[in-house]
Formats: C-alpha cells, sequence, structure tokens
C-alpha cells in the first residue's frame, strides 16, 4: 500500500504538470516556474474535471464510465502536452539538477520539510463529521458505482442532489481515482491527498520566499522553517493551520492554505505586471478550480479578490482592472446565487 500511494502521489504531480504547462509554457529559450506550473496544474485539472463530470451526473452515469471517460482526457492531455513541451520539460530537470549540486543545503532542506509534514499528518488521528463526508462519499460512490446519489453519512439513496456538494466535485475525483487504481478510499483521501497537498502548499511558500527574499537561499529556506513552525504551533480550531494540520484533504482546508495563498502570490505579481495576461489568466483559473473543490470559496474567493484588487485600481491608477477582477469574481459568485435559488426552494435536481 505504501509504494502505491507513493506511486500514485508522483502520478498526481505528472498529471499536474502536464496540465499546467499548457498555461504556463513559453517561447523556446524563456524562463518559467515548475512549482507555478505544477500549482496551475492542479487547478486546470479539476476545472477540467467538472466540466466533464457534471454533465455524466446529470444524465445518471455509473462511476465506471466517468473513470474511463476521465482516463482517456488525462491521457489525451499527458500525450499534447508532453508533444509541445517534452523538451522544456527534459531542460527544466537538468537545471533542477544543476541548480541541487549548487545549493544542495537549501534543497535537501527543503525536501525534509515536505516528508516531515507528510509523515505528520499522514499519521496523524482525524476523526470529523466532514472528514466522514469527504471519505464516506467517495466510498459510498465507489460501491455502489454511482455518483453523488447516496448519503454518505447513512448509506441512504437521495432522491435529489444535494446543491452544496454537487458543483464540488473535488471528491468525485477522488472516487474515480479509487475505481481506476482500486485503492480504498481511506488511502485516496487521507494519505495520497493529504500528501499531495502539502507538497503543494510548500512549493507554494517556496514561491512566495523567492519573490520576497530575491534568490538568498538561506532567508527562503528560513521562511520556509518558520511558516512550518508557525502551522505547528497554531491550536486554534478556527485557522487555516488547524485545517491543513489535521483536515488536509477536505475542500476547506485547500481553499484556505492553498486558493487564498496562490490568490496573494498573484496578487504581488501583479504588483510588479498588472497587465500581464497570463497572470490574469492563472488567477481565473484559480477563482473557477477553486468553486470545484469547496463550497465554501463561492464567498472566500470575491471578498479576497475585493480585499486585493479593487485598491490595486487605485495603486496602479488603471480602471482596466475592474473588468478583469469582475471575471475572475464570477464563478464564486454564480455558484453562490445558485446554492441561494437552491436554498430557496427555487429549483431542485432529483436523482431519477
Amino acid at each position: 500500500m505504501i509504494l502505491s500511494s507513493i506511486l500514485c502521489i508522483i502520478l498526481n504531480f505528472i498529471m499536474y504538470t502536464a496540465f499546467g504547462s499548457l498555461v504556463t509554457r513559453r517561447k523556446k529559450g524563456e524562463a518559467w516556474s515548475l512549482p507555478m506550473t505544477v500549482i496551475i496544474g492542479f487547478f486546470l485539472y479539476y476545472s477540467l474535471f467538472f466540466f466533464f463530470c457534471v454533465p455524466m451526473m446529470l444524465r445518471f452515469q455509473t462511476l465506471t464510465s466517468m473513470s474511463y471517460l476521465w482516463l482517456g482526457v488525462v491521457v489525451f492531455v499527458v500525450l499534447l502536452s508532453g508533444i509541445l513541451n517534452g523538451s522544456r520539460w527534459y531542460y527544466k530537470i537538468k537545471e533542477i539538477g544543476a541548480k541541487v549540486k549548487a545549493e544542495p543545503v537549501f534543497f535537501v532542506g527543503f525536501v525534509l520539510l515536505c516528508l516531515i509534514q507528510v509523515i505528520l499528518v499522514v499519521n496523524a488521528y482525524n476523526f470529523t463529521l466532514d472528514a466522514t463526508y469527504y471519505v464516506g462519499n467517495v466510498a459510498a460512490s465507489v460501491q455502489t458505482d454511482t455518483m453523488n446519489i447516496y448519503d454518505p453519512y447513512t448509506g441512504m439513496w437521495q432522491d435529489h442532489f444535494e446543491m452544496r456538494y454537487f458543483f464540488a466535485t473535488y471528491s468525485m475525483n477522488d472516487a474515480v481515482m479509487c475505481r481506476l487504481t482500486g485503492l480504498h478510499a481511506l488511502v485516496q483521501t487521507k494519505t495520497i491527498m493529504t500528501a499531495t497537498i502539502i507538497i503543494l502548499i510548500q512549493l507554494l511558500y517556496y514561491k512566495i520566499a523567492q519573490a520576497l527574499f530575491d534568490g538568498n537561499r538561506k532567508s527562503e529556506l528560513l521562511m520556509l522553517f518558520f511558516m512550518t513552525v508557525a502551522n505547528f504551533a497554531f491550536i486554534s480550531l478556527y485557522t487555516p493551520s488547524n485545517f491543513l494540520l489535521t483536515r488536509t484533504f477536505e475542500g476547506k482546508a485547500i481553499v484556505g492554505n492553498l486558493v487564498l495563498v496562490a490568490i496573494v502570490y498573484l496578487y504581488m505579481m501583479l504588483l510588479q505586471k498588472h497587465q500581464s495576461f497570463q497572470i490574469w489568466m492563472m488567477l481565473f483559473l484559480i477563482c473557477f478550480g477553486a468553486t470545484t473543490i469547496s463550497s465554501s470559496a463561492n464567498m472566500l474567493v470575491p471578498a479576497t479578490l475585493s480585499v486585493l484588487l479593487i485598491p490595486l485600481v487605485f495603486i496602479k491608477k488603471d480602471w482596466k482592472i475592474i473588468p478583469k477582477y469582475i471575471i475572475c469574481m464570477l464563478p464564486g459568485l454564480i455558484m453562490a446565487l445558485t446554492y441561494v435559488a437552491y436554498v430557496k426552494g427555487y429549483f431542485v435536481i432529483h436523482t431519477y
């Protein structure tokens, strides 16, 4: 099981790199960031999965059908990205190898910080009602070969889709992976995705440290170390750190620790290049991808965008930022209004 889990974690990063390279690819010879490519690939991966999963659920298709459909999509994207970016990946691997040889202390320290957190969190006991949902929904979907139809708490058939979770197709991807790999839902969620999310967050911390300290490896490593200490030091239930270390594989933890921090990082980039189309495209992908991970993003992401981008309009004295800001807010606002309409009884989607 340990070997299978490690292979699945590696597979995740291969897929995210392939997906992300389609967004972050540059002209031949131009520099590009592998950590940012992986992070953007994560959000593009779940965004595309949403567009395939929702229609399949509406047509009451089986989980098996969805699994093989998604397998075909992933294979196609990975092959396409490999054809377009294979040479860039090769040179990036050589570049990273040279950096590791030149600065072994930094990279060994970074890997150790990741491993310590992964080992501690994966092996920690955690039981919450939300954790029951994330594991139970995956297990129920796999056992019944359906998608979001059976109540994960009781195992009873539901006569309609619960809109709070319907559009957040993140957990259905876990079910798809369980169907394709044969791994148990608990392994996929609490081991594979927990380790994956922790590593993604550390890559994001690294990018922020890199932006703040401009190549000073000692300062970057110290920041990464103190970020780890800070996360472990928070004991309140109501902090992103608590979610990161105890409920890592849940949607809220991903929103609080990856999505919002990624938005802040891209805001830092916009302060330097606020007209960059690529940065705005990455910001939109993160905002849309967040809605497919947790419904909590539907309020938190628009709020975060407002806090950061409205002042940016005045800092840069550029009113053209406003339409871009609105476009990035739209996914969350549309999902939030859809859920309000459902709660008010304006519509319901039955499972029969």
